[in-house]
């Protein structure tokens, strides 16, 4: 009995420690995220982009793994942005967080605030 409560303490603070060094590493990573579309012709399109989690939560929670796409398609600057909490299949019982947007590679340095966005 001692044997498996030693084992299943160690293995609990090892998935935690991996845990934390997971989140380290993605909260590196950052985008600006714009609302519009800007007037610019700066900028190349890559791919719209949708992060949802399927229960209850906060938009917060999608941020990381939102920067994250935005990076593998090759992308900095996320245009058409819109964060929200939508009804999911049972909209009487879920509403779920989903991030949309459409990732662009921007050509030139981004000044975030300037053009009216935010850094996510």
């Amino acid at each position: 009995m001692l044997k498996t409560f030693a084992l299943t303490t160690y293995l609990l603070r090892l998935s935690s420690l991996t845990l934390a060094q997971e989140t380290t590493e993605q909260s590196a990573l950052h985008i600006c995220a714009i609302k519009g579309t800007p007037d610019s012709s700066q900028f190349q399109v890559k791919k719209r982009i949708k992060v949802a989690k399927g229960t209850y939560g906060s938009v917060e929670e999608l941020y990381s793994r939102f920067a994250e796409r935005t990076h593998q398609v090759g992308g900095n600057v996320v245009i058409n942005y819109n964060a929200s909490q939508r009804f999911g299949f049972w909209p009487w019982r879920m509403v779920r967080p989903v991030i949309l947007g459409t990732a662009v590679k921007w050509n030139t340095p981004v000044n975030c605030a300037a053009m009216g966005g935010v850094e996510i």
